[in-house]
């Protein structure tokens, strides 16, 4: 297993090779693994793309908020390199614990399945405190796809395993698409499920309202960004598009309506750089980075 280290004018050139990571605000991980999809790859070349075209860009928000303060430093990429699925994501929880203990550590994936490990990781460090919500077309709540219970269409069945998650501890927000053994699997469930056509009927403030209700019993929370969350004429570079969904201006509002929770951490996975367009999805990716931090931090 290698860290392989990043370029040094990357994330609007805030990244700062010489900080340690226990001196630095966030800390960036690249996740570039694509095995575990069930459509089309391409995942894996995400995290290189989007830090080429973060260093094109002011270290600013969009409303004009300095992140000069921000203490960035991107320790690279964590690559599967020869190892299995499960040792690979093993390798993935021990690295992201680490980071959850001094930062505010942000991934970049890689496909969802990334987050198996990096929600496991968070729940080793916060426990029942901890809250995720989850912005996807989908539910990834099946038990396997394709022969794989490690798919990127398993991710909250397997941290939910074992009671380390409670399913009353994630809220969905964005579906719309469901698969019947998810169907089968929710059936007498109660579960905080916003699907895309009621968040457009709700408005995207009584949405950020909902998920703050939903799980309000928690403390701090972890934001997992499945890029498809957004509708594919906003983000075509991604394996499994779903029509129907989210622009990026609704996505920024929303990260800024959730604003007063305590995030600890948050993934952005799915991005596809060989199937997106002019890279505008790899741009929709690391302005909603960017966006969270002005927010978050």
């Amino acid at each position: 297993m290698k860290i392989r280290n990043s370029q040094p004018v990357v994330w609007n050139g805030l990244h700062d090779h010489t900080l340690k990571p226990e001196d630095a605000d966030v800390v960036i991980m690249g996740l570039p693994f694509d095995k575990a999809t069930s459509f089309r790859k391409g995942a894996a070349e995400a995290p290189d793309r989007i830090r080429l075209v973060s260093g094109h860009i002011s270290p600013t928000t969009e409303e004009g908020k300095s992140l000069a303060d921000i203490k960035v430093l991107d320790i690279g990429d964590m690559a599967p390199e020869r190892l299995s699925q499960e040792e690979y994501f093993i390798s993935v929880e021990e690295k992201a614990s680490e980071l959850f203990k001094i930062s505010f550590p942000t991934f970049v994936g890689g496909d969802h399945s990334v987050s198996i490990p990096l929600i496991k990781a968070a729940l080793g460090v916060y426990g029942e405190k901890l809250g995720v919500i989850h912005l996807d077309a989908h539910l990834d709540l099946c038990e396997e796809l394709d022969g794989n219970r490690l798919s990127h269409g398993c991710t909250h069945r397997r941290v939910m395993e074992g009671n380390c998650l409670s399913f009353n501890n994630i809220c969905f927000a964005g579906i719309r698409s469901f698969e019947q053994q998810e169907l089968e699997f929710l059936n007498g469930l109660q579960a905080n499920i916003l699907t895309a056509a009621e968040i457009s009927r709700l408005g995207i403030e009584k949405t950020a309202d909902m998920i703050s209700k939903c799980l309000q019993h928690c403390e701090v929370y972890y934001l997992t960004l499945d890029i498809d969350f957004l509708d594919p004429a906003t983000a075509p570079g991604t394996g499994t598009p779903k029509p129907g969904g989210f622009t990026s201006r609704e996505l920024f509002i929303l990260l800024k309506e959730l604003s007063s929770l305590k995030f600890i951490g948050m993934d952005v996975v799915e991005v596809s750089p060989p199937l997106d367009q002019n890279d505008i999805t790899s741009f929709a990716a690391q302005r909603a980075i960017t966006e969270a931090w002005g927010y978050f931090l």
